[in-house]
């Protein structure tokens, strides 16, 4: 079974090299590992001193690194809901439906499902034995975790409106000695269904502490630390885990560990620390993460 690690936290804090050098270590352990970046603001290119693209790269022996193109994806996820509208509507050109997805790509969200849809391909991808994805800054990141139980709040509420419109439909149709519609061929409530289904499972998968692993990276500074408190607060409201801490650019101060270690006591602490050079490239990182110790 896969494993897939998610680093998140606010910009600046290092995701990008922490789970670069997680994905070095994976590597060196014999792992087939993927390393793939969700923040629009790529970093992965500048680690490695390679450009990347949407489609996963062989870097070296058992690493493969991407970086998804968010903004592809918002556009194939405006096509998927272009075409599904006009299968279920076929009077949309008197509706004018076409005029709206010009917009479309401008609506609040559209962002946050072109990365739900990039974590997607990452949970249905098996030939990798671990994952390691880089998320962009909190707020987008915690909205499109948000996103599967959301829709299923809004979609089951969907499925009960549909099944009452052919249940008043088929009265009507009783009355008038008419054939009775079958809400399972109804082709609203099948794409409803399939799209409950969907993120039923996104869901499932994303808060399966045996697939999915969260990873909370911040700073040894005042700021950093309270919006880490922030995040777990913001992540328990969710009911996700956070499961480690990864203290970026650690030095020795042991009260503020200590306070990480009360404020977090049910994850696993992780220090890398404070590098005078600029970790880039494969042999850097080699070099460097073993250099990363657990306190607790």
């Amino acid at each position: 079974m896969k494993k897939i690690n998610i680093y998140i936290g606010k910009g600046g804090v290092g995701k990008s090299t922490c789970s670069s050098l997680n994905a070095i270590k994976s590597v060196k352990e014999g792992n087939k590992t993927l390393l793939d970046s969700l923040d629009p603001a790529h970093n992965l290119h500048d680690i490695f001193e390679k450009s990347f693209s949407n489609n996963a790269q062989l870097y070296i022996d058992n690493l493969f690194i991407r970086e998804s193109d968010i903004a592809q994806l918002g556009k194939q996820y405006i096509k998927s809901m272009q075409k599904q509208l006009k299968g279920l509507y076929h009077y949309q050109q008197a509706l004018n439906i076409d005029r709206y997805f010009s917009v479309l790509k401008y609506a609040p969200g559209t962002e946050e499902y072109a990365s739900l849809m990039a974590l997607e391909r990452c949970f249905s991808e098996d030939k990798y034995d671990k994952i390691f994805i880089d998320t962009p800054p909190t707020a987008l990141t915690l909205k499109t975790l948000a996103l599967p139980s959301v829709n299923l709040h809004w979609i089951n509420s969907l499925i009960n409106m549909r099944e009452e419109i052919v249940k008043k439909k088929n009265t009507i149709k009783n009355i008038r000695k008419e054939n009775l519609e079958n809400i399972e061929t109804d082709p609203v409530f099948q794409q409803l269904n399939k799209m409950k289904n969907r993120y039923e499972k996104l869901d499932k998968i994303l808060r399966d502490d045996k697939i999915v692993e969260f990873n909370l990276v911040l700073n040894e500074d005042e700021l950093s630390f309270s919006e880490s408190l922030l995040i777990q607060r913001e992540m328990n409201e969710l009911k996700f885990n956070v499961h480690k801490v990864v203290v970026n650019k650690a030095t020795d101060n042991n009260t503020f560990y200590q306070k990480i270690i009360n404020s977090f006591p049910s994850s696993k602490i992780e220090l890398v620390p404070l590098s005078n050079e600029k970790v880039t490239s494969v042999s850097s990182l080699e070099d460097f993460y073993g250099k990363i110790s657990v306190l607790k």
